[in-house]
């Protein structure tokens, strides 16, 4: 099976989900006289907008990296896609409540929890691929792989440590979701992660 239909599907779920993350932005009904406020107090949700363009952002071009790697799908593995994007259609959901409700504990556990979810099924898809030659690209598929798996592990290790401080250091734990947003777009910039 190629995996032309799989990435044009997948790149249709992509397009959807970051143009639904706007619709979470309303500008409250006032005069000119209070717009200044009303500006003022959806800052949070611009804030947790932006973050989450550029995670999803970085989903789509990690998906497009690690697709790279395949030269062709089977069931399994399409399956495993379609829940991966399950995880990144649910991103404006968190995204709303952390909007909403910005530096308090339940959004930023269930965001963390969210990105934990992609970034495990990630994982997964990358395991499967590594002991299904038969999908393999290139007989350089193998290091990359080796070379993503410790980035997959430390992500979630520091997404997991976020959630267990949303509780007691909310700014800490918001803080470590930019951080790792960084982190990755210069992981990802790098022409090194994946050699063809």
């Amino acid at each position: 099976m190629t995996k032309t239909r799989l990435e044009a599907f997948s790149d249709g779920v992509f397009a959807i989900v970051i143009t639904l993350l706007i619709l979470n932005i309303h500008i409250p009904e006032v005069d000119y006289a209070h717009l200044k406020t009303a500006l003022i107090g959806i800052i949070p949700n611009l804030i947790s907008y932006v973050m989450s363009f550029l995670v999803i952002g970085l989903y789509w071009v990690s998906h497009h990296r690690s697709f790279l790697l395949v030269k062709k799908t089977d069931s399994i593995f399409l399956w495993m896609n379609t829940i991966l994007l399950l995880c990144i259609s649910f991103m404006p959901f968190p995204t709303s409540l952390l909007g909403q409700f910005p530096f308090t504990k339940i959004p930023l556990i269930i965001y963390g929890a969210n990105l934990i979810a992609a970034n495990s099924i990630g994982f997964i898809m990358l395991i499967y691929l590594k002991y299904h030659p038969e999908l393999w690209a290139n007989e350089m598929t193998h290091f990359n792989i080796r070379k993503q798996i410790p980035i997959y592990i430390g992500v979630n290790f520091c997404y997991l440590i976020a959630i267990l401080l949303a509780g007691t250091c909310p700014k800490i734990s918001y803080g470590i979701y930019i951080f790792i947003l960084l982190f990755l777009i210069v992981v990802y910039q790098s022409k090194s992660l994946i050699k063809e």
